[in-house]
């Protein structure tokens, strides 16, 4: 904000004085709000550009698990396909492998669990 700059106190009694002190506050109060004003517009646009990196990231992931979802279902029509078709010895395979996939997958996740150190190390 800008002063005006031909303001002088006059001292004749009729408190001049007192009102150029109070506007001369007055300046200093409102250079202060200026200076929060423009503190809070820097805040709000730093909000602003955080939410908008942040949608962008909800749409990429929206668009990521609409893929994945598509995926899904083309895999699972393939498997009821190949389930329609199959014998029964190609099912007993099937289902011997996922099983040990499955029982693998849970040692695997175990073993690495269990490895990662829970107190730190004496050296």
């Amino acid at each position: 904000m800008s002063r005006r700059p031909n303001r002088t106190p006059v001292e004749d009694g009729s408190g001049h004085a007192e009102a150029f002190e109070l506007e001369e506050q007055n300046d200093r109060r409102l250079e202060s709000l200026s200076a929060k004003v423009a503190a809070l517009h820097d805040v709000s646009i730093s909000i602003n550009s955080e939410v908008d990196s942040q949608n962008r990231l909800l749409d990429g992931s929206a668009e990521t698990f609409g893929r994945f979802g598509n995926m899904l279902g083309r895999t699972r029509g393939q498997l009821a396909r190949t389930m329609a078709t199959a014998n029964s010895r190609f099912l007993c395979y099937l289902t011997l492998v996922l099983v040990l996939g499955v029982l693998g997958l849970y040692f695997v996740a175990r073993r690495l669990l269990s490895s990662s150190p829970s107190a730190p190390l004496d050296i």
